[in-house]
């Protein structure tokens, strides 16, 4: 850490003003704090030091990617799993990535401990659940262009060694029209929909662009087997109407108690496409649970021109929001509570231009500067574009306020051009955010975040008796 940015830091932090003056005397700055008090997200590249990976998977890696991470292996740090595939929408199948962390580097085991992994495949989403209630996280993928979609089973433990990750076909049923037209899926969401306590799955389909609407498998409700945990149902015509799952180009689904009725709701995302009688298209919808695991009713709470989307409560208000990516100019609705029929209002806060005009893909949330409000990410390649490359787009995080998002120039962090997702996961293990980005432009790139322990001893206080000018 540089001792510029070690100030910085300290600054962002909220920091007495006389500590941080006695901080800077101290460590011997050649230039006063206060010129960097802008930067309240530092994040250093450490890409080469932080990946141990053939570059084709790596450094390299130039393909359209998602991520998840947890702890596949238990061992108390943050794994990290990729789905490849050709970027956009077009039919080339790539491998997938297992990343095991081990001791802040983070090391592809795909050979020997998810063989399954190394199979071609057209994956356009992966999460990390545990299907099956051993205390073990699985791996679900969701396909396209009429792949099935699949379940990588976790071995868990034998003799203190973890087995890796085996893909069980069995587990998910056959997902087809009458016709024969398989999934064409974007997006996977992952809750429990019937009150069982067991984690049930929601495909988000696009197919209707490709095949037409009325033609193709539209998106999918698979139910946990009680009879067979682990196993799936699928029991989309049981719980829906038709018009609930025309895809008319899904991108994304979560599954989400959006009401605060104590049911799992679904948020999905529909994009481009023509939209088939009684289908609003495209906007960010609302499936509300009934209580008994069936969707009885679709609202449309954004319309516009959205691509993605993502569910949080970064009000701390115990009512969940939604961050919009708009192909024009993106959003967030903070939840207002219910209305008479019981379903969540929202008001609408349009971000400001230029930091994320333009079309946009995958978002999540992360508290990345530890200030217990949770910030924004925002990735800049729309998967269904069709281009990569220009300067006129990056990754960005937005400072969030704990009201919504501060959009002004110094509330905002730029991270790589052209990427398609990244993970704001610890990987050293100091307690501070890193941030895992995958770029179609300058492959997979690590960016290690810095945690405020080094201030701990005496920095609130004033005392700078314990620092010395050689820092971490």
């Amino acid at each position: 850490m540089t001792l510029p940015k070690l100030c910085s830091l300290a600054l962002a932090r909220r920091a007495p003003v006389a500590a941080v003056a006695l901080a800077c005397i101290a460590l011997q700055l050649s230039a006063p704090c206060g010129a960097l008090a802008g930067d309240w997200l530092i994040l250093n590249e450490e890409t080469d030091t932080r990946l141990i990976a053939d570059p084709s998977v790596g450094t390299a890696d130039f393909e359209e990617k998602d991520y998840d991470w947890g702890d596949v292996d238990k061992d108390g740090d943050m794994d990290l799993v990729v789905a490849r595939k050709q970027p956009f929408t077009t039919a080339g199948k790539r491998r997938n990535v297992l990343f095991m962390n081990e001791d802040g580097v983070l090391v592809d085991r795909s050979d020997p401990l998810a063989l399954d992994f190394l199979d071609v495949t057209n994956d356009r989403d992966i999460k990390l659940v545990d299907v099956d209630g051993d205390t073990w996280l699985d791996v679900v993928t969701a396909t396209t262009f009429q792949e099935q979609p699949r379940i990588l089973m976790n071995l868990g433990e034998v003799g203190g060694q973890w087995q890796g990750l085996a893909w069980d076909p069995a587990r998910l049923p056959l997902l087809e029209t009458v016709g024969g037209i398989g999934p064409h899926f974007c997006g996977l969401g992952v809750g429990d929909i019937n009150g069982d306590g067991r984690p049930d799955l929601y495909f988000a389909d696009y197919g209707g662009i490709i095949v037409g609407e009325g033609n193709d498998l539209n998106d999918r409700v698979l139910i946990n087997d009680a009879a067979n945990p682990g196993f799936f149902l699928d029991q989309t015509d049981a719980r829906t109407d038709p018009a609930m799952i025309q895809s008319c180009f899904g991108t994304q689904a979560d599954i989400a108690d959006m009401n605060g009725d104590g049911f799992a709701d679904v948020v999905k995302t529909t994009g481009v496409g023509s939209a088939p009688p009684g289908v609003g298209c495209p906007q960010v919808s609302i499936l509300y649970n009934d209580g008994t695991g069936v969707f009885d009713f679709q609202d449309a709470v954004y319309t516009g021109a959205p691509y993605h989307a993502a569910v949080a409560d970064f009000t701390h208000d115990d009512r969940l929001d939604i961050f919009a990516v708009d192909d024009g100019q993106d959003a967030y609705l903070v939840n207002q509570g219910n209305d008479a029929q019981g379903r969540a209002t929202f008001t609408t806060t349009d971000i400001n231009p230029p930091a994320t005009s333009g079309f946009g893909g995958n978002v999540t949330f992360a508290d990345m500067n530890g200030d217990d409000d949770l910030d924004v990410l925002i990735a800049d390649v729309d998967v269904d574009l069709g281009s990569c490359g220009g300067t006129s787009r990056n990754l960005w995080v937005l400072r969030g306020t704990g009201a919504g998002f501060a959009d002004g120039p110094n509330d905002r962090w730029a991270g790589p051009e052209n990427t398609s997702d990244m993970a704001p996961i610890d990987i050293n293990g100091d307690g501070a955010l890193d941030l895992v980005a995958g770029s179609c432009q300058s492959g997979m790139r690590i960016f290690m975040g810095f945690s405020t322990e080094i201030f701990a001893d005496g920095f609130e206080s004033g005392d700078t008796s314990a620092w010395s000018s050689t820092v971490p």
